[in-house]
């Protein structure tokens, strides 16, 4: 396993020399295994790592899942770093199935941590039997290209290491050495989907192909080659059509409507803040919008396209004015009626204070007056955006950060008690900038809910 884990590292480059890695471990046998593995190769690798564990809150016995990852911590001599969510509770409050609100928690979770710690990579202990299950499940549901290519080895932040070995192979690990782990006996339900695939499907299919799971996975590595080749073309035929954040409908119309399609796909997308929730049927009907070149249609999550003189753009409509809603030092809070998380952490102060992500910004948590919160745009607001010494209308910078005109009134501003901190994707409150003598800096983050 050692081997098919260099070759991996080697050859998507998951871990360059140096890399400070955050270890997802949930106590299980994969990731138990991919700790092990990760710290006997850490010298060879020159890797510095820290370890992770997020209680779900989903089983009343998740305590032991804990003792397990801190026993193996403490014999190696790691930092771990603990979280929980209640995710019952994110299920129902945001209508996502079990798998979804687990997924969200955990990995706003792990983003936190490791943007908190400073680690350039998160790494899961997701193995080639978890590709090949995604790819049944994708099929099943009809997906297109993209959805058949399974799981990635290397999707920023997110590192997957034991993306080459196989379930078994895993356990065979933990037992040859000795490696203490947990099995999570919700697996064993198979009302959930990915187990009835895992516990049911794949055992069956396995009479007609016993090994069916490498082919599987084979089959999701030459569609993730394939869906390289469709990205690079659809970038190249996006940024012909591209203008100004719009796309022009004439040169649209030129294109084979396969590569059309690519190209809405992926608009919608950023406008959507992700694939979730973006359907064929949606496609279609801005296939449809396209051919009109006039009127509006309707996407997930509040957003709507709309044609007009030889135009086409993605807005969000406003959801209505937002109430002031707090988001509490060292947390990760949703609105989804905006469509947005904000996470806020005290971090060590990085190199370089102005990110390249638009929607990262640092603050002087001298200057903050904290509690901080949220709200959307109000009549007249203003303030100093950094490196101005006067006032700005809040309206004309969303505009200038190119924020189209419908989203602008439900656009997420992070507030404390003296004005303006952060409109989020712009330059934060000159009265806030960190001083040069800080130490610790106050990292604000948002993202489109996915």
């Amino acid at each position: 396993m050692f081997d098919k884990v260099r070759a991996t590292v080697a050859e998507h480059s998951l871990l360059p020399s140096g890399t400070h890695v955050l270890i997802a471990v949930s106590g299980g046998a994969d990731s138990m295994a991919l700790l092990y593995t990760l710290y006997w190769l850490r010298e060879s690798l020159e890797l510095h790592l820290t370890v992770a564990h997020f209680d779900h809150r989903i089983r009343a016995d998740s305590a032991a899942d804990l003792a397990v990852v801190e026993t193996a911590v403490q014999e190696l001599k790691l930092e771990l770093v603990r979280g929980s969510g209640d995710v019952p509770a994110l299920r129902r409050g945001e209508g996502r199935n079990l798998e979804e609100a687990a997924r969200m928690a955990r990995h706003a979770f792990l983003e936190s941590t490791a943007a908190a710690c400073g680690a350039e990579r998160i790494a899961l202990g997701h193995t080639r039997t978890d590709v090949a299950e995604t790819v049944l499940l994708h099929l099943l549901r009809g997906a297109g290209p993209s959805g058949l290519r399974g799981m990635r080895a290397w999707r920023p932040p997110y590192v997957r290491p034991l993306i080459a070995c196989d379930r078994q192979e895993t356990r065979g690990f933990c037992a040859q050495h000795g490696i203490a782990y947990r099995d999570d006996p919700t697996n064993l339900d198979t009302r959930l989907r990915r187990n009835a695939v895992r516990l049911e499907l794949l055992p069956s299919l396995a009479r007609f192909n016993p090994r069916v799971e490498a082919a599987l996975a084979r089959t999701g590595r030459l569609w993730g080659e394939a869906c390289e080749v469709l990205d690079w073309a659809a970038a190249r035929a996006r940024a012909d059509v591209a203008e100004g954040g719009v796309l022009r409908l004439a040169q649209l119309r030129d294109l084979p409507r396969s590569v059309r399609a690519l190209i809405l796909r992926e608009e919608a997308a950023a406008a959507l803040g992700g694939h979730r929730g973006l359907r064929e049927v949606h496609i279609r009907a801005l296939q449809e919008l396209v051919d009109r070149g006039q009127g509006e249609t309707c996407l997930p999550r509040n957003v709507r396209a709309s044609a007009h003189k030889d135009r086409l753009q993605f807005v969000r409509s406003p959801a209505g004015p937002l109430a002031p809603q707090e988001v509490p030092l060292g947390s990760t809070i949703s609105f989804p009626d905006l469509g947005w998380r904000i996470s806020v952490a005290s971090v060590a102060r990085p190199g370089e204070l102005r990110s390249p992500d638009p929607y990262v910004a640092h603050a002087d948590p001298e200057s903050v007056r904290m509690p901080l919160y949220v709200r959307s745009r109000r009549p007249g607001d203003r303030f100093s955006p950094l490196g101005m010494r006067g006032t700005k209308s809040l309206k004309d910078l969303l505009a200038e950060a190119g924020v189209p005109r419908p989203a602008r009134n439900s656009w997420p501003i992070l507030c404390d008690s003296q004005g303006i901190v952060w409109p989020v994707g712009t330059r934060i409150a000159d009265r806030c900038k960190v001083r040069p003598g800080a130490e610790r800096v106050l990292r604000l983050e948002a993202r489109r809910t996915s």
